[in-house]
């Protein structure tokens, strides 16, 4: 594994785009103005950040959180979270430039969508059957069972990936005993979050987090499914990486193709395991997949 120095992050997401690699993060601090990105050439060693997004200027006030990037149709599309200053509540957002770099223009000055609760954590996919978009019915607004739940959910989009279009279909909740460490919280919560898929032969796979994001039980899961709407299977392989001696609250992971053509994933740790905090730092792994019994295995190194 790599384990940068791009530290004061979340939810690293990274691009392969002309021979360079784009990293794009959450900023810790819930009250930044936007989105930067971090360039590179070998996976080891990265630019100091550079501003790209000042997402402010547009419908969100703050918590500008999970930016992912794709490369479609001539364009850089970029799909991000914050707060919405007309709702005070956390929507979706989607915004374009003509460079990884930036600046990135926010295509609606509005949410991308709005049913009447907080998501966040939105990913793409994009197959032969057609353009997907995952997210995550955030916790803070979602009340099961009196306990606040974060889910996640898919929808169709359309082809330039600005709207979604269709149903949206509920696609994993927290069920597994390895999910169920923050209800131990003062406020008992549950999570599965930060999903991403990606299709392997005729299986969808999703990788998504589970527990609480600033502590060291945060964890990548990994279920599988038939199509890209699942229903997904949570694989007895999980969770494919949490805590060990030198990575704690490994979670929010995104995957990408090196130059060589592999798969890999970007991820965050806990910076000091110490203190878990907001304060997180960008790792990458390589990233293989077998099945066994039925069952999708994964490891990430």
């Amino acid at each position: 594994m790599i384990i940068t120095d791009i530290i004061k992050i979340g939810d690293p997401q990274i691009l392969l785009y002309e021979g360079k690699y784009y990293c794009y993060a959450t900023n810790c601090d819930h009250f930044s103005t936007g989105f930067s990105v971090w360039v590179s050439e070998d996976l080891e060693n990265w630019s100091d950040e550079i501003p790209c997004f000042n997402a402010i200027e547009y419908w969100g006030k703050s918590h500008f959180w999970a930016p992912e990037v794709v490369y479609h149709n001539g364009k850089f599309v970029m799909h991000y979270t914050a707060k919405s200053r007309e709702l005070d509540s956390l929507r979706l957002g989607v915004a374009v430039s003509d460079s990884p770099t930036g600046p990135f223009v926010d295509v609606h000055n509005r949410p991308m969508f709005d049913l009447g609760y907080a998501t966040i954590d939105g990913s793409v996919l994009r197959c032969e059957e057609g353009n997907f978009f995952y997210y995550s019915r955030d916790c803070c607004e979602n009340i099961i069972d009196g306990i606040k739940t974060s889910q996640l959910y898919c929808v169709r989009m359309n082809d330039d990936l600005t709207e979604v279009v269709g149903e949206h279909v509920l696609v994993s909740t927290p069920t597994e005993e390895f999910e169920k460490k923050s209800l131990s919280m003062e406020v008992p919560h549950l999570w599965n979050e930060g999903p991403c898929v990606i299709k392997l032969g005729d299986k969808y796979v999703m990788n998504y987090s589970a527990n609480c994001y600033a502590t060291n039980d945060y964890a990548i899961c990994v279920s599988s499914a038939d199509s890209p709407m699942g229903p997904f299977k949570k694989s007895v392989n999980n969770p494919v990486l949490s805590c060990r001696a030198d990575l704690f609250g490994s979670g929010h992971n995104a995957f990408f193709a090196t130059k060589e053509g592999e798969l890999y994933t970007s991820f965050h740790i806990q910076t000091n395991p110490a203190q878990p905090s907001g304060d997180r730092r960008t790792v990458i792994g390589k990233v293989t997949f077998g099945e066994r019994d039925g069952e999708i295995y994964q490891t990430i190194e």
